[in-house]
């Protein structure tokens, strides 16, 4: 595993002036990269992946104990049914294809009670893995929103006889 993105992370880390975290990544590999790292720099953290089973009292942690500055969620399992508004910065570490499991992840600090703009930032390397999947997921909201504009203007986007209507040419 490269240790580009840890690079990258450590970084933002740095940059954060003390201000929480939270940080979400696809493979348990990479949490546990993650989690050393954070255990050698001494910085105390929340974390939850498919393997946890006290999911109320990493959330209750890092909501409330200052000392905890760091929340570790893995896409799947960490992006529905929490509040981490503790945090107004979301790091992508890596991401997977499913466009509901961004948003509803993208959602966890974006919440009632949220008091501060929400930053998300995505490690993204060029001729990457990450950086198809993050297309993919522009490519899905960008289709997502063209059949909701499409439906708010009064066309069906599933009418096969759409493309016809739409060139003008009579059915």
């Amino acid at each position: 595993m490269s240790s580009a993105k840890l690079d990258a992370l450590e970084e933002i880390l740095e940059s954060a002036d003390g201000q929480k975290l939270v940080i979400i990544a696809r493979f348990i590999p990479e949490i546990q990269a993650i989690e050393a790292m954070l255990t050698r720099k001494g910085i105390r953290y929340a974390i939850i992946h498919g393997g946890v089973t006290d999911r109320a009292a990493q959330v209750t942690a890092f909501q409330t104990d200052p000392t905890v500055q760091v929340f570790i969620g893995q896409i799947a399992t960490a992006g529905l049914g929490i509040t981490l508004t503790a945090a107004s910065t979301m790091v992508f570490y890596s991401l997977d294809y499913s466009m509901s499991n961004y948003e509803q992840t993208k959602a966890r600090i974006h919440r009632v009670g949220q008091r501060h703009p929400c930053t998300y930032i995505h490690l993204v390397a060029r001729g990457t893995v990450d950086e198809q999947v993050l297309k993919a997921l522009k490519d899905k909201a960008d289709l997502a929103k063209t059949l909701v504009d499409d439906c708010r203007a009064g066309c069906n986007p599933f009418d096969p006889y759409r493309r016809k209507y739409a060139a003008g040419n009579d059915v």
